[in-house]
């Protein structure tokens, strides 16, 4: 059979393999009733599309944020940012550099939203230690409880202002564990549940920081509840200003704008994958240096023959003497044509015809220099690539001015 054929079979059956391994051990998928994702993009579920679609209807600022939290200074004050945890988990966790960039975008004017489990992972732990909360480690268990339950047997939970710039009316939440860390001075609780704090307001340098228990907050299910629409723009809104951009923060939950090659090869699926096919790679080529079966002479090529390169050279030669003819032709012709102008016998010297050229028309070429070079037999030797060229051009002049 034949070696190439082998080796293609192999490298075809090493590709196949690495695909199954890519396909079974890829993510599990999320199932219909797993729309857990508090995201504007998730249209259904925690979704929050259809509170997205009704600011933008009412021509509020709004934005899907994908980018790097480094964007953010580009717009400037007066901002909100909403960020939305879910106890289900969570596709990608925040860095230390993003945690410092929020906080230094906080304190520069702006607002930020976080809404959803902020204790259950070290990420959001630190982000909150960042703001100068106080988060016990054995927090993220509280709300453990609640995520074991059935969702379609959790009751609502309604909500109470206990401050006077929280709003008016009834809060509706989805069941959830009140916040359960200690805010800094002048965090003030703006909405409880049986003493409890679910809402709660801290201001962060020139901004301010606005925790919600529930990442349902503004989920399609919940906006609709109660008063939780108007509360929420009053939330939205600090000062009672519309903010400048509002931004819901969609690269933490897989729709980032940048795709990172380094979270594809964390994961296990793709490195062994990628192992699979190193190993069929260097199979390859390390079988093409060993020789299999019986040695087989190599069928060397004819080379060139010699009459071959006579040819190629004498065809040099023949264009060569077909440039050397063509001047010839030209000096010949414009050689007698002047001698018929001027009235001169054959054996008229070169320096009698320039002498007598100067005369009718000083602004020809020089003709002696241009004769001279007719003496010998190669007229084009010692001349240019274009020389020979500009060689027959002035004895065009010349024989044009003769006429």
């Amino acid at each position: 059979m034949n070696r190439n054929l082998v080796y293609v079979r192999v490298l075809l059956v090493v590709l196949a393999l690495v695909a199954l391994l890519a396909f079974f051990a890829r993510t599990p998928h999320q199932a219909p009733s797993e729309t857990w994702l508090p995201s504007s993009f998730n249209p259904v579920g925690a979704g929050s599309m259809a509170f997205y679609q009704t600011l933008a209807e009412l021509n509020w600022p709004v934005e899907q944020w994908r980018d790097p939290f480094s964007r953010l200074s580009d717009f400037g004050t007066g901002n909100v940012l909403i960020i939305t945890r879910s106890p289900v988990g969570a596709r990608v966790d925040f860095t230390e550099q993003e945690t410092q960039l929020l906080d230094n975008w906080v304190k520069g004017g702006n607002t930020l939203l976080l809404m959803g489990s902020l204790t259950r992972s070290e990420d959001t732990r630190a982000l909150l230690r960042e703001f100068g909360f106080t988060v016990p480690e054995s927090a993220h268990t509280v709300s453990d409880m609640f995520e074991s339950l059935d969702p379609r047997i959790k009751p609502p939970i309604e909500l109470q202002p206990t401050d006077s710039s929280a709003g008016t009316g009834t809060l509706v939440l989805a069941q959830c564990a009140p916040l359960p860390f200690t805010y800094p001075a002048g965090g003030k609780t703006l909405w409880q549940g049986n003493g409890e704090p679910y809402v709660i307001n801290v201001p962060v340098g020139a901004g301010s920081l606005i925790c919600v228990a529930s990442d349902r907050l503004l989920s399609n299910a919940y906006v609709d509840r109660g008063n939780n629409l108007a509360i929420v723009l009053h939330l939205l809104t600090p000062d009672g200003l519309m903010p400048r951009h509002l931004f819901f923060e969609e690269s933490h939950h897989g729709f980032s704008s940048t795709f990172a090659i380094v979270r594809l090869l964390d994961h296990p699926g793709v490195r062994f994958a990628g192992m699979l096919a190193l190993l069929g790679l260097l199979a390859f080529f390390g079988s093409s240096l060993l020789r299999f079966g019986p040695i087989v002479p190599l069928d060397h090529s004819s080379g060139r023959s010699a009459l071959e390169f006579v040819d190629a050279i004498a065809d040099l030669y023949q264009r060569a003497d077909l440039r050397n003819d063509t001047l010839k032709y030209l000096f010949i012709e414009t050689h007698q044509r002047v001698l018929q102008r001027l009235n001169l016998p054959p054996t008229a010297s070169h320096d009698l015809i320039a002498s007598r050229l100067r005369q009718i028309n000083p602004q020809l070429p020089k003709w002696k220099k241009l004769a001279q070079r007719f003496d010998s037999h190669d007229y084009v030797q010692g001349l240019p690539p274009s020389g020979w060229l500009k060689t027959a051009q002035d004895l065009i002049a010349i024989k044009s001015a003769m006429a």
